[in-house]
């Protein structure tokens, strides 16, 4: 599993070199996945996955949890699975300060709501209103690392990579998309709509 997890990261690599080649990944998301899913190195089933993305070619790739944290020394994912599923048991409870912190960086918390949270991060004992507020953040961060999320981000990351060397493509409405998505965690069915028809119409694969 190891060896196909290496091959195929340097097939998407500017890299021949494992050890070089590793180092030109980053984590971008992470997301838990009701559907089983197959690691890159051929394991299944997995329901914890992250999408890495390379800094130097901008290709993406998805990654059990395990292999990008063993194998590619990338630890974000640990964090936000661990707080997804505590919140998924108790949304009363709080998500740690480094994922409020990735949901800032993400643009999924508004500076009131990543403000309030790091107040009352470590208190237990909240009024009414203070109690709904924070399961309100909790569940954008439930959101924005489910399994339709992700494969929002991938048909709008799919259609952004492929108008790289497209200039006479105005990527206004498909950044709007992206905002759109990072902030309510999905889409709507009239903007999945008019997605999918960008894509069909342009032959986009």
């Amino acid at each position: 599993m190891h060896y196909q997890l290496t091959e195929e990261i340097i097939k998407l690599s500017n890299s021949t070199s494992w050890d070089n080649a590793k180092i030109e990944w980053s984590f971008e998301y992470a997301y838990y996945s009701e559907e089983l899913q197959t690691c890159l190195c051929g394991h299944y089933p997995i329901k914890n996955v992250c999408v890495i993305k390379n800094t130097e070619n901008k290709n993406e790739t998805e990654v059990g949890n395990c292999c990008v944290n063993k194998f590619l020394g990338i630890e974000d994912g640990n964090k936000i699975f661990t707080s997804i599923k505590r919140l998924k048991t108790d949304k009363s409870k709080s998500m740690s300060s480094e994922v409020l912190e990735y949901l800032r960086e993400k643009k999924v918390v508004s500076n009131f709501e990543y403000d309030f949270y790091s107040d009352t991060i470590r208190k237990r004992k909240l009024s009414e209103k203070q109690l709904a507020i924070r399961e309100r953040i909790n569940q954008k961060l439930i959101d924005f690392t489910s399994y339709e999320s992700n494969s929002n981000f991938s048909r709008i990351n799919l259609v952004l990579k492929w108008a790289e060397d497209k200039s006479w493509f105005d990527k206004t409405f498909v950044n709007s998309l992206k905002t759109s998505c990072e902030k309510k965690g999905k889409l709507t069915k009239k903007q999945t709509t008019a997605l999918e028809n960008i894509i069909t119409k342009l032959k986009i694969e």
